[in-house]
């Protein structure tokens, strides 16, 4: 049965209680599985492994650092060279005159360095600071109606003087690693989004949360030590028209954050660097954004759908295919919305639910499967199935006492007994003479014999195709198996060599447990007893009517008084007529007996010499018809295996007829000749032509000798078929034209 009609068979039929119990359950574990991926994604619980990925694309595909940010940092030699933390006023207040006073003026410049305490130079920064777009950094943002939060607060001298004031504060995942900030709190912006440039309205989505593309630390940004700046080693040229930021990158300072390049440097990144990747981002549209709640859980149950519809329909090898796929393509998807489309897609949940999907619901098929074979097994054996209690099935057992391995030993077994009696059955089946064949309800082969194949067409009947192209070549007009059972229908079909075969067809049904019977349908060959039936009636009707009428007429002469030797010698006449009639009606019948014997006795013999005294024999009808028979031989003598009598007899008819439909006065001609072309084997060809006097007949009916038996053209062609020989024919029509019939015989070797 095809894959199609399987699925078809067990939607029609009602559930069993296990396919019942199966589907329910691959209900429940579907609802409990999305519903848990949707609450783990709207409370956002169960990200550890999303983070991994995160941090994992992010290696493989880092950002690209801009040339416009240049880093100026507060480092340890900075540190020793101005005489340590916290450095005075006046070494920011230097830098930014040198700056100005050269006309190397940065775009901007951002103060990652908080100024919370008044000091007694802050003028002399503040006038420095009004010579450029500056942008200072909050403890905390101001509100948006009352200022500075309570706490530590800049000076306002130098809040004045600055071009605004703006927050640092980076956001921390659950796992404690830093991704990304907050661009806007409490309306104020970011620092690396004041110094930008950018409208903050545009940052507002998402509690304006965005990850930070990083840039890999080997590549880094252009970054100069405050100290060397002011010494003059670094030319003021690298900060003209650049966005500067002014950081500590000193590990004694403590402004590092754990980050996915944390393990690589052995310590954690400097704040200034998460904010220069921050502004690099902001300036090239490459900060990452969330994508929305519904389309993390949409993109979520589109994965898991996938993944359930597997467990449902696909072999366990397969099904963990499509899940490995499912599993890939979300990652794939995630990657690939992250580097192209800048937001971020979390495939962890996906990917956690898949892999534990998997082994529930293979727990559940091996608990399931337990429980068939313990069921089939108890059936198999005729007993009542015990249930096992919980604490049974948690105690220890001996690895051969495992029931998983003790019902496989029992279905094993069971299995092994019904292959031995299909078997058996098949070689029952293969050894019956009579053509049988098997089909399921759907009216499809299941099981054949070799007798079957025997007797019809090559390609008829095949394992899994339809009755369909059987019943039309033996002439069924239904298909329905129940109108055609329990009856006897004599059919006709050709066997593989083209000739005419007669069948008893008779089909029986078989039921089965589960509703769908077998059919069981018989071709019984009985082309031999109609032969029989028509030969017998053909002897009854020469016994009954043709002999009858030529003895009643010798009769009937006999008995009449003879009143003069002209009368007498005419009766005579009449008498010997009918005698040679009854004569060749018994020389007819003897032939047609002999003609269908098992076996001929074939001895060597010189076609020549058949085809002669078949020409003698008909010379005289011939003559009476003016009719020139005309014989060509080749030289080479050509012998074959022959009954002489009856190929002496097939060659008379066909000459008999040849006289009968040819042109009068027209030539007949007989050739026989060596062939061994398109023949597997040296063969004879005897060639017999003539002109057509006019329309001819049904050969058919009318193929013979005369109105006596009716030798005709079933004698030729068993006697042709007898001697292992093949018959053409080619008897047109159309007066004029040229009839030709040809005998081909394998030669003696």
């Amino acid at each position: 049965m095809s894959p199609q009609g399987a699925l078809t068979a067990s939607i029609r039929r009602p559930l069993t209680d296990d396919e019942r119990r199966y589907y329910r359950e691959w209900w429940v574990i579907a609802i409990t599985t999305l519903a848990t991926i949707t609450l783990f994604s709207v409370m956002q619980w169960g990200q550890s492994f999303g983070f991994v990925i995160y941090d994992q694309f992010q290696r493989w595909w880092p950002a690209t650092p801009g040339n416009d940010i240049v880093v100026i940092a507060v480092d340890d030699h900075t540190l020793e060279a101005r005489g340590g933390w916290p450095l005075k006023r006046t070494d920011y207040a230097e830098l930014l005159e040198k700056l100005a006073d050269t006309g190397n003026h940065p775009k901007a410049i951002g103060f990652d360095i908080l100024f919370p305490d008044p000091m007694p130079l802050d003028h002399l920064l503040a006038e420095q600071l009004r010579r450029h777009t500056v942008f200072l950094a909050a403890e905390k943002p101001p509100a948006a109606s009352s200022g500075l939060a309570p706490g530590r607060q800049i000076n306002p001298v130098l809040s004045e003087a600055a071009n605004g004031v703006a927050h640092i504060n980076l956001s921390f995942e659950k796992d404690g690693s830093l991704r990304g900030a907050h661009l806007l709190d409490n309306g104020v912006p970011q620092l690396t989004l004041a110094m930008s440039g950018r409208v903050a309205q545009a940052y507002t989505s998402h509690g304006s949360y965005r990850r930070i593309h990083l840039v890999d630390p080997k590549v880094g940004f252009p970054t100069a030590s405050l100290a060397d700046v002011l010494s003059g080693q670094v030319p003021l040229q690298l900060f003209k028209d650049k966005y500067v930021l002014i950081g500590s990158t000193a590990p004694s300072l403590g402004d590092h954050f754990p980050t996915l390049y944390s393990g690589d440097q052995s310590s954690g990144t400097p704040g200034v660097m998460l904010h220069a990747n921050l502004l690099n981002d902001i300036l090239r549209d490459q900060l990452i954004e969330p994508v929305p709640m519904w389309v993390q859980v949409a993109l979520c149950w589109l994965s898991l759908v996938i993944a359930l519809g597997a467990l449902l329909v696909l072999s366990p090898f397969a099904e963990l295919l499509v899940n490995v796929c499912v599993g890939l393509s979300a990652m794939l998807v995630s990657f690939g919305l992250m580097n192209f489309m800048r937001c971020w897609f979390d495939p962890g949940l996906c990917v956690i639910a898949i892999a534990l999907l998997k082994p529930a619901w293979a727990w559940r098929r091996n608990e399931m499967i337990v429980n068939f074979m313990a069921e089939r097994a108890a059936k198999l054996e005729n007993v009542q199935r015990k249930r096992k209690k919980l604490r049974q099935g948690l105690q220890l057992r001996h690895f051969t006492s495992d029931t998983l391995l003790q019902y496989s030993r029992l279905l094993d077994n069971a299995i092994g007994m019904v292959n031995d009696r299909l078997q058996f059955l098949q070689r029952v089946v293969s050894q019956i003479p009579t053509a049988m064949l098997v089909a399921d309800g759907d009216g499809r082969t299941v099981l054949m014999n070799p007798r079957m194949q025997q007797d019809l067409p090559a390609g008829l009947v095949q394992a899994g195709q339809s009755l369909e192209p059987l019943m039309s070549h033996l002439g069924l007009l239904t298909q329905n198996l129940e109108m055609l059972s329990d009856k006897d229908h004599f059919v006709s079909g050709q066997d593989p060599l083209g000739g005419l075969r007669h069948f008893i067809f008779r089909v029986a049904k078989i039921p089965q447990e589960d509703d769908k019977a077998l059919w069981v349908l018989s071709l019984t060959d009985v082309t031999e007893m109609r032969q029989f039936q028509a030969q017998r009636d053909r002897t009854l009707q020469l016994l009954s009517h043709d002999m009858r009428t030529p003895i009643a007429s010798i009769i009937a002469l006999s008995r009449k008084p003879v009143p003069d030797t002209r009368v007498a010698t005419e009766s005579a006449s009449n008498i010997h007529r009918h005698a040679r009639t009854l004569l060749s009606m018994m020389d007819d019948f003897i032939f047609s007996i002999h003609a269908q014997a098992p076996q001929y006795r074939l001895v060597e013999l010189l076609l020549d010499t058949l085809v002669d005294e078949a020409v003698y024999q008909v010379k005289d009808i011939a003559h009476a018809e003016q009719m020139q028979l005309v014989q060509d031989f080749e030289e080479t003598p050509q012998f074959v295996m022959a009954d002489q009598r009856l190929l002496t007899r097939v060659l008379v008819n066909l000459l008999v007829n040849a006289i009968r439909y040819g042109a009068k006065g027209g030539v007949i001609r007989v050739s026989v000749k060596h062939d061994d072309v398109d023949q597997p084997s040296p063969c004879v060809r005897c060639t017999m032509t003539n002109v057509v006097a006019e329309p001819a007949k049904d050969h058919s009916e009318g193929f013979s000798t005369g109105k006596s038996f009716g030798l005709g053209l079933n004698f030729v062609q068993t006697v042709v078929k007898k001697h292992n020989g093949h018959l053409h024919m080619n008897l047109p029509q159309t007066p004029g034209a040229l009839a030709v019939v040809e005998l081909v015989f394998p030669l003696v070797k």
